[in-house]
C-alpha cells in the first residue's frame, strides 16, 4: 500500500520525476563507461573505484585521478557530466525552494512550532509589548521561548519581534480559539498560556467570551497547562474560573485605586509604578520558600531574606497541590465506592492525588504565622543595574 503512494506522489511531481529518471539514465552510463573501460583501464576494475568516479564526474570536481582512456569511454564520460550538470542543477533548486517555502511558512505563521515549555500569547492588544517584556525581564535563568498566535498581518508581527532580539519569538497566523491552530503551536508541550483580551479578526467579538472559548479548548487539549487570561467585565470572573483560567487579570483594575491615591495619598502611585515598571527599579517577585524556614515565623523569614540578599519578604503564596480522594467517595459502603477504593489498593496507591491546587494569597500574614511546605515567598528586591552601552 505504502508502495502505490509513493508512486502516485512521484507522479505527480513533475520535478521528482525528472530526478529519477536522470538517475535511472545516469546509472546506465556509468554501467557502460565502466564495461567499455574495465578491460584497458585498471581504475575501474573495483566498483568503488567506478562509484568514485561518477560522482566526481556528475559534480564536475573532476580530479583527474580517474580517467577513461578510451574513445568510447570519453564519449559517454561527456554525456555523464552533462547531465550531471542538469541533475545538480534541479537538487539545488529543489532544496533552495524547499528551504525557501520552509521559511516563507513559518514568517506567514501557517508552520507547525517544535518547541518545550514555552510560553503561548493569544491574542493582540496594545499590552503585548509589555507583556513580552515583562517575560523576559522576570527569567532569572534563561528566557522561555514564546509563540504568538493571532491573526495580525505578518509585517507587524516582524516588526513586534525585532524589538526583542534576547527572546526566542515564533508567530502562529490563525484563530487561537481553533484547535489546529493550538496544535501547531504545540499547545500539549507549553508550559503556560496567557490570553489577551482580543475582539477577534473581524473586531465584533466580544474579548471575554473569545477568552473563554480559547480556555476551554486549551484546556481539553492540555490540562496542565497554566491559563493567565486578560478580563474585560468582572461579571464574567466566575465563567472563567470555571472552565480552567489558573489566574485573572481584570483590566483596570487598579485604575480607580491609582487615581484616588494620588490625591489622597501622594506617593502612593509613584511607590506602585517603581514596583511594576519592566526595566530597573524593584522587581516583585514569587520564589519558593528556602526548606530551612519551614515551621519558622514569618517575622524569622522576613529577617532570613534581609540577610541572605536584602530582599524583603511581603507576603505568601500558598499552592496545596493535593487532594484527597476519599472526600470524592460517599460515605456508605457502595459498589462503586468500593471499586474505587480497590483499584487504588491495587496499585499501591493511597487516596490522596497530585492535582494542581487553588493558589491562596497572604500580603503581611502576621509575625507568627508558621511557614508551610506548600508556601511560596513573595519578594521585593532591587533588580540588577543593566550595564551601560
Amino acid at each position: 500500500m505504502q508502495i502505490v503512494h509513493i508512486w502516485r506522489y512521484i507522479r505527480r511531481n513533475r520535478r521528482l520525476k525528472w530526478l529519477l529518471a536522470l538517475s535511472v539514465f545516469i546509472i546506465i552510463l556509468v554501467i557502460f563507461i565502466s564495461y567499455v573501460e574495465v578491460r584497458s583501464n585498471e581504475h575501474f576494475s573495483s566498483i568503488w573505484s567506478v562509484i568514485y568516479f561518477a560522482m566526481v564526474t556528475i559534480t564536475t570536481v573532476g580530479y583527474g585521478d580517474i580517467t577513461p582512456v578510451t574513445t568510447a569511454g570519453r564519449i559517454l564520460t561527456i554525456l555523464l557530466f552533462s547531465i550531471g550538470v542538469v541533475l545538480i542543477g534541479i537538487m539545488t533548486g529543489s532544496i533552495a525552494s524547499i528551504l525557501t517555502a520552509s521559511r516563507i511558512r513559518e514568517g506567514m505563521g501557517l508552520k507547525k512550532v517544535e518547541l518545550n515549555k514555552h510560553v503561548i500569547i493569544c491574542g493582540y492588544n496594545f499590552n503585548i509589548e509589555r507583556v513580552i517584556g515583562g517575560i523576559i525581564n522576570a527569567s532569572k535563568r534563561s528566557v522561555p521561548d514564546i509563540v504568538l498566535i493571532n491573526t495580525r498581518a505578518d509585517s507587524e508581527i516582524t516588526a513586534l519581534i525585532e524589538l526583542f532580539p534576547e527572546a526566542t519569538i515564533r508567530f502562529v497566523h490563525g484563530d487561537y480559539t481553533s484547535e489546529s491552530t493550538l496544535n501547531r503551536a504545540s499547545i500539549e508541550k507549553a508550559s503556560s498560556v496567557i490570553i489577551l483580551a482580543d475582539p477577534g479578526p473581524d473586531g465584533q467579538s466580544k474579548p471575554d467570551d473569545r477568552t473563554l472559548l480559547s480556555t476551554l479548548t486549551i484546556k481539553s487539549l492540555a490540562r496542565e497547562v497554566e491559563v493567565c487570561a486578560e478580563l474585560l467585565d468582572f461579571t464574567n470572573e466566575a465563567h472563567l474560573k470555571r472552565a480552567g483560567v489558573d489566574q485573572i487579570v481584570l483590566s483596570g483594575e487598579f485604575s480607580g485605586f491609582l487615581l484616588s491615591s494620588a490625591v489622597t495619598t501622594p506617593g502612593i502611585t509613584q511607590a506602585l509604578r517603581e514596583i511594576m515598571k519592566i526595566r530597573g527599579g524593584n522587581d516583585l517577585r514569587r520564589e519558593k520558600m528556602p526548606r530551612d524556614l519551614v515551621g519558622k515565623t514569618f517575622k524569622e523569614a522576613v529577617l532570613d531574606f534581609l540577610e541572605r540578599d536584602s530582599s524583603i519578604l511581603i507576603g505568601i503564596i500558598t499552592e496545596k497541590k493535593t487532594f484527597n480522594m476519599e472526600q470524592m467517595l460517599t460515605g456508605d459502603k457502595g459498589s462503586i465506592d468500593d471499586y474505587i477504593r480497590r483499584k487504588f489498593e491495587e496499585a499501591g496507591r493511597n487516596l490522596e492525588i497530585e492535582s494542581k491546587g487553588r493558589v491562596s494569597v497572604r500580603m503581611n500574614p502576621g509575625k507568627d504565622y508558621k511557614i508551610t511546605e506548600y508556601d511560596n515567598a513573595v519578594i521585593l528586591t532591587q533588580k540588577p543595574e543593566e550595564p551601560a552601552l
